[in-house]
C-alpha cells in the first residue's frame, strides 16, 4: 500500500507544473550549388574530295606455244624369285614341337 501512496505522491508532486518532452531532428548538411551554363560551339567543315583510282592489270602473255604431252606410266617389276630354306630334320622339329606341347597339359595333384 505504501508503494500506491509513492506513486500517487509522486505522480500529484508534478501537477501545475509543465512537463515538456522536446523531440528534434536532425537533418544532413545543406548544399547550396550554382550551376553556369556554357555553350560550346563545335564546328565540323565537311570536305568534298574527289579521289580518282586508276585500275591497271598488268598480265604477261607467253611467248611460246606451250604443249602438254599425254602421260606415260612406267611399270618397271622384277621377276617372281621363289626360294626354299631348309633349317633342319622335319622329324626332330616335329618331335620338338610335341614335347612342347606336352608340357602344357591340365595336371590334378
Amino acid at each position: 500500500m505504501d508503494s500506491a501512496k509513492a506513486a500517487v505522491k509522486e505522480f500529484m508532486s508534478k501537477s501545475g507544473h509543465h512537463d515538456t518532452t522536446v523531440h528534434e531532428k536532425v537533418a544532413p548538411a545543406v548544399t547550396h550549388e550554382s550551376h553556369q551554363l556554357q555553350q560550346h560551339e563545335q564546328i565540323q567543315t565537311a570536305i568534298d574530295k574527289e579521289v580518282h583510282q586508276d585500275h591497271y592489270h598488268t598480265s604477261i602473255q607467253p611467248i611460246k606455244d606451250r604443249e602438254v604431252l599425254p602421260e606415260q606410266h612406267h611399270h618397271n617389276l622384277a621377276a617372281v624369285e621363289h626360294r626354299s630354306f631348309e633349317h633342319g630334320n622335319d622329324a626332330q622339329v616335329k618331335e620338338r614341337l610335341a614335347a612342347e606341347a606336352a608340357q602344357f597339359r591340365d595336371e590334378r595333384t
